[in-house]
């Protein structure tokens, strides 16, 4: 018996319709062979590659927030640096202005007064109560950058100290003692 053409494709449609009612059993018939499930889902390797995936993202979170941070305090720093550049002009400014007034104050004081009167009195007292808290001021501030200076130069000399000593100059006795606050 020869078979025709028709009959042979009626014969592969049958062979493609599903063998079991049940609708997995027909899932998994329909599949083929080489994507079937060969053995249990392994849950413990789908964990550690979920929390590499996590730990990969937070790595990388990290760097990029490290690294916002890095240019924010770099910019801080500058800004910090300028500023810092700018009250040096402006105190030398006021230093020299400074040094102008105490020169024309004291050529006000040796200047021959024609017609002395209440009004010129006044004016001296002033001129000299202003000089009498510049002064007070000026050695408030004198006192206070000599102590400055003079915290900047130990600083310094106790790392000098260090670098040519090493641990065992900042952890000698003598050392202790004298650096030892109270």
């Amino acid at each position: 018996m020869t078979m025709t053409p028709a009959l042979n494709d009626t014969n592969k449609k049958k062979k493609s319709l599903p063998k079991s009612d049940n609708f997995i059993e027909a899932f998994k018939d329909s599949r083929p062979a080489s994507k079937a499930i060969t053995g249990k889902f392994d849950f413990e390797s789908f964990l550690s590659q979920q929390e590499a995936r996590i730990r990969q993202n937070e790595r990388q979170r990290f760097d990029q927030i490290r690294h916002e941070e890095q240019i924010i305090f770099s910019r801080q720093n500058q800004e910090t640096k300028l500023e810092i550049e700018a009250l040096q002009v402006e105190i030398k400014k006021l230093a020299k202005e400074v040094g102008g007034v105490m020169i024309e104050a004291e050529k006000t004081s040796f200047q021959a007064v024609i017609n002395p009167g209440v009004y010129h009195k006044n004016f001296f007292k002033r001129l000299l109560s202003l000089i009498q808290i510049a002064k007070k001021t000026v050695i408030e501030g004198k006192t206070w950058l000599q102590m400055a200076n003079h915290r900047s130069q130990s600083r310094s000399a106790y790392w000098t100290g260090v670098k040519k000593g090493g641990t065992s100059y900042m952890l000698s006795s003598d050392r202790t003692v004298a650096t030892q606050a109270g």
